[in-house]
């Protein structure tokens, strides 16, 4: 099911020459190749095509669709009893109105909806003026999680792209933290780097939202590390105010497996996004002899204990993704390791 991980489509960091006094053997830097630059893998069922003229969302020139849930205003000028109607969207996409009775408006725009109504009005009116408003949208909603200044529901009005979706919650608040953000679509987290977008301004990210999205945006502390491989109880870590290191979290796992343990070449994983990340090796001996300083992590780490030498990243990928998607969770870097190994 693994495919092999691409680290020819990697960006190597120069060599640090001698070993550190953090314990650092290899630092690589990973990317999802052209993941958020062309649209990247799928998001659910759909691509993201990235960038503010266009996407697999809802495009301007698509306009607002009429949907379930949704409230119009109905006027047949010069017609009694036919002016300011108002109707709320059935389940179905049905509306009722007087003389035409069910009415098929879910999926349509206003203007659409103008045009067949003016045609059935016709049958009993002389070149009816018809007109069609909406005038309260709640058949697209966004969900704001986390540290927006205004969390919970909002609804599209129309084409919305994430930064116009940011606003709709009032912006982020001060504790978010950026590289954690997600966008999520059907379950899924989708290949858009938040942070480069709203700290960077990379334009390439904001894409169009859909309905039902999620936007996440967690706080530091609120984040976890995970611990697997040969530890005595593999686990998520709660990151917490004052951060994690290495030997501090292998110790919460209840420390390595007596004799099973290769802690000269612990693998770590680190995302920046879904699409950004490093791959790290640390020998920790030297941390547990006082011959090193202990390694700092950053939340969503993945520590990774092997019990034997593990060769290259490939093999390293195929026995920590099994484990990691057990443990789940929003802001593992699932989405970027499978993005790397499906390259």
């Amino acid at each position: 099911m693994l495919a092999s991980l691409s680290l020819g489509a990697c960006t190597p960091v120069p060599p640090t020459g001698s070993l550190r006094s953090d314990g650092v053997v290899e630092r690589m830097a990973v990317s999802a190749p052209a993941v958020a630059r062309s649209g990247g893998p799928s998001c659910g069922s759909s691509r993201l095509a990235a960038g503010v003229k266009g996407g697999s969302g809802l495009a301007p020139s698509e306009g607002y669709r009429i949907g379930p849930g949704d409230n119009l205003k109905f006027n047949i000028f010069g017609e009694e009893g036919l002016s300011d109607i108002t109707a709320r969207v059935d389940d179905a996409g049905f509306v009722q109105l007087p003389i035409v009775e069910l009415v098929q408006v879910g999926g349509k725009t206003t203007r659409e909806i103008q045009a067949e109504l003016k045609e059935a009005y016709a049958d009993d009116f002389i070149n009816p003026w018809v007109t069609v408003e909406l005038i309260g949208a709640e058949s697209a909603p966004l969900y704001f999680l986390g540290e927006f200044r205004e969390p919970g529901v909002r609804y599209m009005k129309g084409a919305t792209n994430v930064l116009e979706a940011v606003a709709l919650a009032g912006g982020l608040g001060q504790d978010a933290y950026l590289p954690g953000a997600r966008l999520l679509r059907d379950d899924r987290i989708c290949t858009v780097d938040l942070n480069a977008l709203l700290r960077n301004g990379a334009f390439e990210q904001n894409v169009w939202m859909k309905p039902r999205d999620v936007l996440f945006a967690p706080r530091k502390e609120d984040m976890s590390v995970y611990v697997l491989g040969a530890v005595e109880r593999p686990q998520a870590v709660a990151f917490g105010t004052e951060g994690r290191t290495l030997l501090q979290v292998i110790s919460i796992a209840g420390g390595t497996t007596a004799g099973q343990a290769l802690s000269s070449e612990i693998r770590i994983i680190r995302t920046a996004s879904p699409t950004q990340g490093e791959l790290i090796v640390v020998d920790a001996t030297r941390m547990l002899t006082g011959r090193g300083l202990d390694f700092p992590l950053e939340p969503g780490d993945v520590v990774f204990v092997p019990r034997s030498a593990l060769g290259d990243w490939n093999v390293a990928i195929g026995e920590i993704l099994p484990s990691l998607q057990l443990l789940g969770g929003v802001l593992t870097p699932i989405t970027l390791i499978e993005s790397l190994k499906d390259d």
